[in-house]
């Protein structure tokens, strides 16, 4: 624990090329001017000082000599900086405020600013401190005297021997675990949002000052475009709502028929609440590029624009080749006024995962746009209403749905209101009548239409199965010059990339035959004429009956026939098929008020099942308050809040020798070089195809077919660029 100050005689640097003095500057006016911003308060000269010095404290650390030399030579620093740069930073208190250290350690504001001091370079969880701090307990550690200049010239002085008694007591109380210099506390919502709030504003001004750029302007989202440039006002009476209205406070519920034109009336309805950011969730990641590209970007300037999901990088890169890495920060921080993305995203900030402030920070002082919730599992909505409590007085929503499930409705009442009474609702889809369903193939799990007849007549054609392994056998059962096309989610992401602009494609040149999964249910903007969905949820059922005569192009009324059996239900839950079933057999449908309403019997009678989900929601929740300001130190890709089986990310073993080139030149990447490395890594996972681990391959499931090198896990499958991945043994490969 030996300390001890002596001149360096050289420039203290943050890194080659960029002295640590300009630096400190760029990342404490930087930091204060995003501060200001997001917390729209003007400060007192005495908090704005001590605000001002969190920023500019942040990297004092790195005058540790041992540090600045590794700095010189490119090299990996032996010890941390950042706890040196909370003893710099509570140094200058004590001489600034004229404080005892313990009473200042009592100052819950200051706890945070300090905190965000020591996580700015990590995820800020529960073992930080400790782990940190343990780097210097039995170290010798010389400061370089150059340091108190810098801090001087700045009105940030510090006497010397205030800095070594300081550091004497910090050492003193993390070795006898003294309870003041632990950072136990639980945040109230007010004081996490402040966390949220100073967090990241000290990490991008870090950022963007240590790439050399500067910090882009955002504008507020609600001045990027006027609603009237885009919504009609005779189109129905909600569009004229939106359209009239000149500006939202409450939250509301639309309930609206699919094909409705929904995108647009959420939109309008977000930029009238005078939020500054918009994020606009869909519940398939299938679509989100989709409504991005063929949408929004038709009104909005992409610089104001973006979409995100956890597989961003990939895609992107397929897409654009070289990306820059700002573009990446901005997207994957919400950084942008209008976010295209899914709950599972926001979820993951509130849960406070992995570096959430980044992205919470982003959330005050937004609106939500919630399309087509019932699709996500119950578990996801019940914890989006805990949640809300928590938020609701920071943001807007809008959720537009068919129908919206009870026990959500239920939950989220007290915050909503509905502009339109159930009658008008009902009117509404009393005036839609583009499909019927089909009972007459229940039962059966074999089909054979006249599908030649069908296409003579010019039909487009879907059949939507429950597995994977049932929609390519069923493609590979028709004629190899059969007009057919396969669309599912069990490609690698290399080749999913453009499946959907080629199903797009081929639907608008010629009758066709699509056999398809779920993948295909939610958003995804297409239309057929006739439709086979194998026995589902009744949601899901209506949702694929939502791609039939979608656009009224058909003034005959379309059919969906519905095949199978509730014996064959994975990967649902059986009493779910039973329950469809029976509503099925009784359903009688002169509009789609009927679907409407047969949804909300659907609804009532699994509500039962949901008390599991209900309460895991209000443990997740409650446990999430006790962590906080500490994150859940996992990756987003690890967490999975969707009601499905747990699903791993594997390389079909044909790659191998593709694989293990793009990992030697990952290997060979300099430590520094992250961004290259990052992008290498996102090649190696356009190869990535996901898989239930536990699902069944014949007789065995996915994880027994499993092979791991380089920390990469490989399956031992065969992989088709038309099929996706097969459920046959690739035995033309083996790892030793």
């Amino acid at each position: 624990m030996e300390l001890s100050i002596q001149s360096f005689n050289k420039e203290l640097i943050a890194r080659k090329e960029q002295s640590l003095e300009s630096h400190l500057i760029e990342v404490m006016e930087d930091g204060i001017s995003i501060l200001r911003k997001n917390l729209k308060e003007e400060f007192s000269e005495g908090k704005e000082k001590i605000l001002r010095a969190g920023f500019f404290f942040h990297d004092a650390g790195k005058s540790e000599i041992s540090i600045q030399k590794a700095l010189y030579e490119e090299k990996k620093p032996p010890i941390s900086h950042t706890h040196l740069s909370v003893i710099f930073f509570y140094s200058w208190l004590c001489d600034f405020l004229k404080k005892d250290l313990y009473e200042l350690l009592q100052d819950e504001q200051l706890r945070i600013i300090s905190f965000s001091i020591l996580s700015h370079h990590s995820v800020p969880h529960r073992e930080l401190e400790n782990n940190i701090f343990s780097q210097i307990l039995n170290k010798k550690i010389t400061i370089a005297k150059e340091i108190f200049e810098i801090l001087n010239r700045h009105d940030f002085t510090i006497l010397e021997e205030t800095f070594l008694d300081t550091y004497k007591k910090f050492i003193e109380g993390y070795k006898e675990n003294v309870y003041e210099f632990r950072f136990n506390s639980i945040l109230t919502p007010n004081l996490r949002k402040f966390f949220s709030f100073y967090y990241n504003a000290l990490v991008k001004s870090d950022w963007y000052s240590a790439m050399g750029i500067e910090i882009p302007s955002v504008k507020p989202a609600f001045e990027i475009i006027d609603p009237k440039d885009f919504l009609m006002l005779d189109k129905s009476e909600f569009h004229k709502y939106i359209y009239e209205k000149k500006e939202f406070k409450e939250n509301i519920l639309l309930e609206l028929p699919t094909g409705f034109g929904k995108t647009f009336l959420g939109l309008g309805y977000a930029l009238k609440t005078k939020r500054s950011k918009i994020f606009y969730t869909l519940p398939v990641t299938t679509i989100i590029e989709d409504v991005y590209e063929n949408s929004l970007k038709k009104y909005i300037d992409e610089n104001q624009l973006e979409w995100y999901t956890s597989k961003y990088l990939v895609l992107k890169s397929l897409k654009k080749g070289d990306l820059e890495e700002t573009e990446y920060l901005e997207a994957r921080y919400f950084e942008k006024p209008i976010i295209v993305t899914t709950l599972d995203q926001l979820l993951f900030a509130f849960l406070g995962v992995d570096r959430y402030p980044l992205k919470v920070a982003s959330l005050y002082n937004s609106c939500i746009i919630l399309d087509e919730p019932q699709l996500y599992s119950p578990l996801m909505l019940f914890l989006f209403s805990e949640f809300l409590k928590d938020y609701k007085d920071d943001l807007n929503i809008i959720i537009m749905t068919a129908t919206l499930p009870d026990f959500l409705k239920e939950k989220v009442k007290e915050f909503f209101v509905e502009p339109f009474d159930q009658d008008i609702t009902k009117k509404v889809f009393a005036r839609f009548n583009r499909v019927y369903i089909d009972t007459s193939y229940l039962g059966f799990a074999i089909l054979n239409p006249d599908l030649r007849d069908l296409l003579s007549q010019g039909k487009k054609v879907a059949f939507i199965f429950n597995t994977v392994e049932k929609a390519q056998n069923f493609y590979k059962s028709l004629p190899e010059d059969f007009p057919k096309y396969l669309f599912h989610a069990r490609y690698i992401y290399k080749d999913r990339i453009n499946k959907l602009m080629e199903l797009k494609n081929r639907l608008n040149k010629e009758p066709i035959v699509v056999i398809s999964t779920q993948a295909i249910e939610a958003g995804v903007n297409v239309s057929f004429d006739v439709m086979f969905r194998e026995l589902a949820p009744l949601d899901s059922i209506i949702q694929s009956a939502g791609r039939v005569n979608r656009f009224n192009e058909n003034q005959q009324v379309c059919p969906v026939f519905i095949f199978g059996c509730e014996d064959d239900y994975l990967p649902y839950k059986k009493e779910q098929l039973k329950i469809t079933k029976e509503i099925l057999m009784n359903l009688k449908i002169n509009s789609e008020l009927d679907l409407f309403n047969s949804l909300r019997e659907y609804w009532g009678k699994i509500e039962n099942y949901l008390c599991s989900d209900r309460e895991k929601a209000n443990k997740l929740y409650e446990a999430v308050k006790k962590l906080s300001p500490f994150s859940i130190n996992l990756e987003e890709e690890r967490i999975n809040l969707r009601d499905t089986y747990f699903k791993i990310s594997v390389i079909p073993i044909r790659f191998y020798d593709k694989i293990k080139k793009l990992f030697e030149k990952y290997n060979s990447c300099e430590r520094k070089n992250f961004w290259e490395k990052k992008k290498i890594l996102a090649e190696i996972e356009s190869y990535m195809v996901e898989v239930p681990f536990w699902e069944k391959v014949g007789d065995r499931n996915f994880k027994d077919y499993l092979q791991s090198d380089e920390k990469i896990q490989f399956i031992n499958l065969k992989y088709d660029p038309d099929l996706g991945l097969l459920p046959e043994e690739e035995k033309s490969f083996f790892l030793i």
